[in-house]
């Protein structure tokens, strides 16, 4: 009977022993925080490793392997696997927690835009690129020919070949609303043009390879005050002490603050615009999408085209929009989404939809339902 009790008792020891080595061991990174609402199913969640608040969680990339990468504001990156989320910060080699771009290059290199400069990450260790540290990227895209743009702050664009570094977009040529432009986006088309649109009054440059050429609302846009510089601008035209009604042209696109761009399937460039709705552009004219089709948001923040060619716009304060060409369908706080202020869209290759929102928001569209996938600011 003692050796039969010391044999259950061994056994428990050892039962007990791996159960608790398998919770440390699925909890011990501090991504993996599968806390949910959801009784019946768990997920894995960012959670916050450096303290900041209130960020807005940026949906940046899905790699060669499938993996989602995510960056926040102080927070450094997030990759994640479909199991669980990885943290990059300083403390491994990132030269900045500030990351406000991440793409991965021809060569497999993840290169991650932050407040001082460039920096590559080969999946092991993280070298400097070399670019001035000093610089604050806010967007990159590697060209069809290798060339590596980047936007800035303060500084325009550059274009770094390998050898050379280029600015533009940094002097009186193109000033208009701020000499030093604010670049937020960067697309590069179909014809191998390329973009950049401004979030500090310039507009959209589309660049041939040869020349810039700016694309800037029509006369009465400013006439009307819709950039809202000064309300008081004797310049301004009104009737009985209130604006007069803008209205847009085709032949010029519909606000000069665009905070994102994409191409869709027929080669027309969308933007998604501050105060006006969404537009694209042919080619030859500009076509506005406003509450005169039901788009019902002042501004939009980013646009994605799925794989049924369905878009899907995100806004700074009305969630999240569908529209199959016709009619649009809008998803809220009470549809699932997290918050209603979406910043941005990423595609991964299943198929679902993740939105990014602010106050450390992450949610994922599977078609039919949303789940939350971070440690979310109520």
């Amino acid at each position: 009977m003692y050796k039969i009790i010391n044999s259950i008792f061994s056994f428990l020891l050892v039962f007990i022993f791996f159960t608790t080595s398998n919770g440390q061991t699925s909890t011990s990174k501090t991504t993996n925080n599968i806390n949910s609402t959801d009784t019946t199913e768990q997920y894995p969640k960012i959670i916050r490793t450096m303290g900041t608040k209130s960020e807005v969680v940026h949906c940046e990339l899905i790699d060669k392997d499938g993996n989602l990468w995510f960056c926040i504001n102080g927070e450094g990156a997030y990759r994640y696997d479909g199991k669980t989320f990885t943290n990059l910060t300083t403390k491994d080699g990132l030269n900045s927690n500030h990351v406000g771009s991440i793409i991965q290059d021809k060569s497999g290199n993840i290169l991650f835009g932050t407040s001082n400069g460039i920096c590559k990450y080969n999946g092991k260790a993280f070298t400097k690129y070399p670019v001035p540290d000093t610089l604050s990227i806010t967007c990159m895209l590697e060209d069809k020919d290798g060339n590596l743009w980047f936007g800035t702050k303060k500084n325009g664009i550059y274009r770094y070949n390998g050898t050379t570094l280029d600015n533009f977009l940094n002097n009186k040529q193109f000033n208009f609303g701020n000499t030093n432009q604010l670049i937020v986006d960067i697309l590069q088309d179909k014809n191998g043009n390329l973009w950049f649109s401004s979030w500090n009054g310039g507009g959209v440059w589309r660049f041939d390879g040869k020349d810039f050429k700016n694309f800037l609302p029509s006369e009465d846009y400013y006439k009307t005050n819709q950039d809202k510089r000064n309300f008081n601008n004797p310049q301004s035209t009104f009737e009985n002490n209130t604006r007069t009604v803008f209205s847009p042209s085709q032949n010029h696109i519909t606000d000069d603050m665009i905070f994102s761009m994409t191409e869709d399937n027929l080669g027309n460039i969308w933007f998604a615009t501050r105060d006006h709705g969404i537009c694209y552009y042919n080619g030859k004219t500009f076509t506005t999408i406003g509450r005169n089709v039901g788009f019902d948001s002042r501004g939009a923040s980013a646009i994605l085209q799925d794989d049924k060619n369905n878009f899907w716009i995100t806004t700074f304060d009305s969630g999240v929009w569908y529209y199959d060409g016709k009619t649009f369908k809008n998803f809220k706080e009470n549809n699932g989404l997290v918050n209603n202020a979406v910043m941005n869209v990423l595609k991964d290759n299943s198929g679902n939809l993740w939105f990014g929102t602010k106050f450390f928001g992450l949610s994922r569209f599977d078609g039919k339902t949303f789940k939350t996938f971070s440690q979310y600011d109520n």
